[in-house]
């Protein structure tokens, strides 16, 4: 596996260092050697910066994207699988956001990479935000004085918002300023998620428990028609399972079986709506057996009964 070193942060402030070629409208193609696709990069602001990646590469890289040390006050949001593929592995769109230390990405070959990535400052962030006396994951974020990561599943409306950015062609004139507007819309729509979160009690994190923590959710997802094993998965972390429990709440917000099942019921929303599967179809194919309680279990997690979700389109 190739290591690429601060590729990222040299994108963001000059994509013509990782291919070679930048034509005007910051667009820079991937070079065939390396794969397919495109990256565009905008420096909006010192403090706001955009990229947008739609490229497939030959071999995997793990991407360090190097922000340094003169940056370590830098926050990356990364909305992952923005637009879907018309076919094949189709997965559901995720965030994550974390402080630059934990900015490492595994890029997988001949999968395309399909994200949109914004740093910002924590000075910039908390002028957004304002955070207020009480506002304790906001005052937590905005303080760059704990390393952090959380991960959420993105809502339609990011998904929306993210879709315009990746498809968007600005009048030339008013770039900036558009692609200023709706990295800020995108930072809001995050933030409405992450506040839903009710502890924001953090643990401090380390690389090493970060891979662990994602290999247990690699797993828990594998198979998402056959509910957690809790003993099994504490022995794939190598952790104490109250420490398992802890930090995996810590980064998705949720409990272990609690994310199972929201993931398993949004998957079940993507497919009644996008594959156009029938209700009864899309229960047993994720491993249910008794339709009425997929559809109970669905109203909890989506707010609406199946059929009534799938009829609205």
């Amino acid at each position: 596996m190739a290591t690429n070193s601060k590729v990222e942060n040299e994108i963001l402030k000059d994509p013509a260092k990782f291919v070679g070629t930048r034509l005007e409208n910051g667009v820079t193609y991937i070079p065939a050697n390396m794969g397919k696709g495109y990256i565009k990069g905008f420096f909006i602001h010192p403090e706001l910066r955009l990229i947008v990646r739609q490229y497939e590469l030959k071999e995997e890289w793990l991407l360090d994207r190097g922000i340094g040390k003169e940056e370590n006050e830098f926050i990356v949001i990364a909305f992952h699988d923005i637009l879907q593929p018309s076919s094949g592995n189709k997965l559901l769109p995720s965030v994550q956001v974390a402080t630059s230390n934990f900015n490492i990405e595994y890029l997988p070959a001949n999968r395309k990479i399909n994200s949109i990535l914004i740093t910002v400052s924590t000075a910039y962030l908390k002028e957004l935000l304002k955070p207020k006396m009480g506002d304790t994951l906001l005052q937590m974020v905005t303080s760059s004085n704990q390393p952090f990561l959380f991960e959420e599943i993105i809502s339609p409306k990011i998904q929306e918002v993210g879709a315009d950015v990746v498809t968007a062609n600005p009048t030339g004139e008013l770039q900036d300023l558009y692609y200023k507007i709706k990295a800020e819309e995108l930072i809001y729509l995050l933030f409405v998620e992450l506040l839903k979160r009710q502890d924001t009690t953090l643990q401090r994190l380390n690389t090493a428990d970060i891979k662990r923590i994602y290999e247990v959710k690699d797993k828990l997802l594998s198979n998402i028609d056959t509910p957690p094993r809790l003993p099994e998965l504490v022995r794939l972390s190598g952790m104490s399972e109250s420490k398992l429990k802890r930090l995996f709440k810590q980064i998705f917000g949720k409990s272990i079986y609690n994310y199972y099942q929201g993931f398993r019921m949004k998957k079940a929303a993507y497919l009644l709506r996008e594959e156009n599967l029938s209700v009864s179809e899309v229960g047993y194919r994720l491993g249910f057996s008794n339709l009425s309680h997929f559809s109970r279990l669905f109203e909890a997690h989506i707010g609406v009964k199946p059929k009534k979700y799938s009829a609205g389109k």
